[in-house]
């Protein structure tokens, strides 16, 4: 079948819609700008890839549900002048998102051809996860304690156990269950961060790759933090002391016990 190639204006062609282009690098839930028809073509449906740590190019072993949907959008350029950019994303009516892999400019310039991708785990990413940061935790926390703050919250990912490791380590049998969660948005990652799941489990992780690879999903694999770690964060924080009585923070510990701190002790 030739590609479609209109001589009209895409205002006239039936079957267009409305999308919303988010530039690659903008401010997460900005508005974007408004393409009121776009019109969308082919789609197929490959498995997703990863690369592993020798940068082998290899499909994810999902059990079928790590799926990549490619579909093909002309956006008129009377309503898009700039150019689309590699990495930038189509918003769809449904709230899907299409990552542009590749644009060029057709029908004598009038409109933009972006080959685009979805990557989403089939069935939904059912899972909501946070993302926590690492902090100094204050003296009355306990010494040597690790605090955490909330970072970004209602992540959309899918938690899946990758392989259980058994260890013997002076006569103690240890069993470490790992984990590979894929997420839909790309994450800035570091050595503080952790991962908190719905079940309000925490995950350390391990290693994250495909953040920086347009198109694909992120992948974070985890093993399972200790349970029996006392942690906490600040649910409210007031800033700096102002003498008094004023309170100066809400403290949440690991356990779920909330406490209003009135006061702290001076910096060691």
């Amino acid at each position: 079948m030739p590609d479609f190639d209109p001589a009209d204006d895409l205002t006239i062609t039936d079957g267009t819609e409305t999308v919303t282009l988010l530039r690659r690098g903008s401010t997460p839930g900005g508005a974007g700008e408004t393409i009121r028809h776009a019109l969308r073509r082919a789609i197929a449906a490959t498995e997703g890839s990863i690369d592993t740590t020798a940068d082998v190019h290899k499909n994810v072993p999902s059990g079928g549900q790590y799926t990549a949907a490619s579909v093909v959008w002309h956006l008129p350029t009377a309503e898009l002048p700039v150019t689309p950019q590699l990495g930038d994303v189509l918003l769809d009516g449904s709230g899907q998102c299409w990552t542009i892999l590749d644009v060029s400019c057709q029908a004598l310039g009038s409109r933009w051809r972006c080959d685009t991708r979805n990557v989403a785990v089939a069935f939904g990413l059912d899972d909501t996860i946070s993302v926590l940061k690492a902090v100094a935790a204050p003296a009355y926390a306990g010494a040597g304690q690790t605090t955490w703050r909330t970072w970004r919250t209602g992540v959309r990912a899918r938690i899946q156990p990758t392989q259980t490791t058994i260890t013997n380590v002076a006569g103690t049998p240890a069993t470490t269950t790992g984990y590979r969660i894929f997420v839909e948005e790309n994450l800035d990652l570091d050595h503080t961060c952790s991962i908190r799941g719905p079940d309000g489990t925490l995950y350390t992780i391990t290693r994250s790759v495909g953040a920086e690879r347009i198109g694909e999903l992120q992948v974070i694999d985890v093993e399972r933090a200790d349970p029996t770690a006392p942690t906490g964060q600040w649910v409210v924080d007031m800033g700096s002391p102002t003498g008094g009585s004023q309170p100066f923070g809400v403290w949440q510990g690991g356990d779920g016990s909330v406490c209003i701190v009135l006061s702290r002790p001076p910096a060691s």
